[in-house]
């Protein structure tokens, strides 16, 4: 039992620790700006092409997919018959990505925030100082490793970007596609159980992340691909972004 449990422990620190790999917060200082301390302060792909331009963010949306692309392929040379534990990689990347350690270790404490003590504490503290991205891009970048054909839903993005300039549009809804071509998949014997349950997981996680740009959308007030922040640093009560 120990034995068959083991590959998910492994495969899911795999995918965690590669997702968590800042990549936002490298390509922004190398062009000289701190992600985390302009627009929404996360190191996703919107907010560094909004902080730091169109250089940053394609490094950070290649490397976004490379990270995660990585953690499945090391999970199948590790584990390569544990087919179930390669696909648990890919949402463990996207937590990785969202929840960041490597983050949380960056950031540095604000005296003026007090958190509850014991367990509480730590959850709160991790989840506001280790903040991400949404985890789209290296989510997408293991899922087509995972499974090549979700490539088909994973380009949606690019066109609702084109027409409609919304980041957020364009991942909400691949997010919605994609459990149902995994689906179709399942159904007809392409794709074993656990790759529809992960996509399924993973839709979830998106929509609930995604849940502040769906009230802006919806308000009017979101802010399109490409507009740029200059050096306006992030407002302490600004509500936060998902990437």
């Amino acid at each position: 039992m120990a034995t068959n449990f083991f590959p998910f422990v492994a495969s899911a620190l795999i995918g965690y620790f590669c997702g968590a790999f800042p990549t936002g917060y490298f390509a922004g200082r190398m062009w000289g700006v701190d992600v985390r301390k302009h627009g929404s302060g996360r190191t996703g792909g919107t907010n560094v092409l909004r902080s730091a331009g169109w250089g940053a963010f394609l490094l950070t949306f290649f490397g976004d997919l490379f990270k995660g692309a990585l953690a499945v392929l090391l999970s199948r040379a590790f584990f390569p018959d544990a087919i179930d534990a390669h696909a648990f990689t890919a949402f463990f990347v996207m937590l990785g990505h969202i929840w960041s350690v490597f983050i949380l270790l960056l950031a540095k404490p604000d005296p003026r925030v007090v958190y509850p003590p014991g367990i509480r504490g730590t959850i709160q503290k991790f989840a506001q100082r280790g903040r991400g991205g949404a985890g789209v891009a290296p989510t997408s970048g293991a899922m087509i490793t995972l499974f090549p054909p979700v490539a088909l839903v994973v380009v949606l993005p690019f066109f609702i970007w084109i027409f409609a300039r919304y980041a957020s549009v364009g991942s909400i809804s691949v997010a919605l596609a994609s459990p149902f071509l995994m689906l179709y998949f399942w159904a007809n014997g392409f794709a074993p159980w656990s790759y529809f349950l992960v996509t399924l997981l993973v839709c979830v996680v998106v929509i609930i992340v995604h849940r502040p740009n769906i009230e802006r959308l919806r308000a009017g007030t979101e802010k399109k691909l490409g507009e740029r922040l200059g050096q306006r640093a992030r407002k302490p009560d600004s509500t936060p972004s998902s990437r």
